[in-house]
């Protein structure tokens, strides 16, 4: 049997839960919507994530099915009237977040990770529920490099050039830091001039469910997939099948057409994967696990790139230039092997 897309997960604000969904617009800068927004410190616009607030883990972000997919031919948007993105949490009201990008928003300055720059501020109620549930001064920001959905949805999703798009959602919201960009790409040492909004790195991540079936093998207590928070999962392939892959190509069922994907980095993993998704708690699995089977040096990835000696992986880094819809079930063709000694860089 071959690889296919077994779940796809969209998670619209980082670090927050995720959305299950059937299909999902593919742009170069990952699925629409995911990690388009971020919590940020209100005094330095630093991002939050779950290692430092795992409350984060709790909060519920849900958004109207229909942007999830392609827009019918011919429409410029499939965002209706008051469309929004609902945020929940225990013990907070719901926080309705419109997905249309206002003319009149406010920009701030802010970092996620090695990248600062331009974000826009989603204003004073959305920064105040989640400084009362954080406690801490916080603010909710949007991405805006290339644009979400309502610019041309079914025009993305047909391979239309993103910086038309981007163009357009950078007009749309005017002004900012003339010093600092909208615009955040990827690592140039892994993959060169590719885009990606608030993630920890790269636009996709890709996970294996029998390689995480092998890892649970190791466990007392077998963990679920949501701790390591893919985009894509697969089933069909051997466990840990993926180290081999370095071009994966999507037969999508959408539209029948080829979509190319490029593994370019494994996924070294964190404190967030011991936290439950559920209850928030902390533990010590699955980074004690990994570091028996899953580090760099056990691996042999050490002896080309040092600094991954001590790290742990799970999971694959992944970039397209290739926007379609993906969706639950699509097969994956494996076209290119991965070549552990280089690493080539993803053009």
């Amino acid at each position: 049997m071959s690889p296919s897309i077994r779940a796809i997960n969209v998670y619209p604000i980082k670090s927050c839960r995720g959305v299950s969904v059937q299909s999902a617009i593919l742009t170069e800068a990952g699925l629409m919507f995911d990690r388009e927004w971020m919590v940020v410190r209100e005094d330095n616009g630093r991002f939050i994530s779950q290692r430092e607030k795992e409350l984060l883990a709790l909060v519920n972000v849900a958004l109207p099915p229909e942007v999830l997919v392609a827009a019918p031919h011919g429409a410029t948007s499939i965002l209706t009237p008051g469309a929004s993105l609902t945020v929940t949490a225990p013990g907070m009201e719901p926080l309705q977040i419109p997905l249309a990008r206002r003319s009149d928003c406010e920009t701030r300055k802010v970092t996620v990770w090695e990248w600062t720059g331009v974000g826009m501020d989603e204003g004073a109620d959305a920064a105040s529920w989640f400084s009362r549930y954080l406690g801490i001064p916080s603010r909710l920001v949007r991405y805006l490099g290339s644009t979400g959905m309502g610019v041309d949805a079914a025009a993305m999703a047909a391979g239309r050039p993103q910086q038309q798009q981007q163009q357009a959602g950078a007009a749309a919201v005017g002004g900012g830091d003339g010093s600092l960009d909208y615009t955040r790409t990827t690592d140039p040492e892994f993959a060169v001039n590719y885009e990606t909004r608030f993630t920890d790195g790269y636009p996709l991540l890709l996970a294996n469910q029998a390689a995480l079936a092998d890892l649970n093998s190791k466990l007392v207590e077998p963990l679920p997939m949501n701790r390591f928070r893919p985009n894509i999962e697969v089933a069909g392939a051997d466990p840990w099948a993926e180290d081999g892959w370095r071009v994966v190509t999507v037969t999508c069922s959408a539209d029948g057409r080829a979509l190319p994907l490029t593994l370019v980095k494994p996924c070294s993993r964190c404190k967030v994967t011991t936290i439950n998704q559920t209850t928030a708690e902390i533990g010590e699995e699955p980074l004690q696990a990994l570091g028996t089977v899953r580090s760099g040096k056990v691996l042999g990835w050490s002896e080309t790139r040092k600094s991954w000696t001590h790290a742990v992986f799970f999971g694959w880094n992944v970039v397209s230039r290739t926007p379609g819809v993906l969706s639950v079930g699509d097969r994956l063709t494996i076209t290119t092997p991965q070549v552990h000694d280089a690493f080539v860089l993803a053009q």
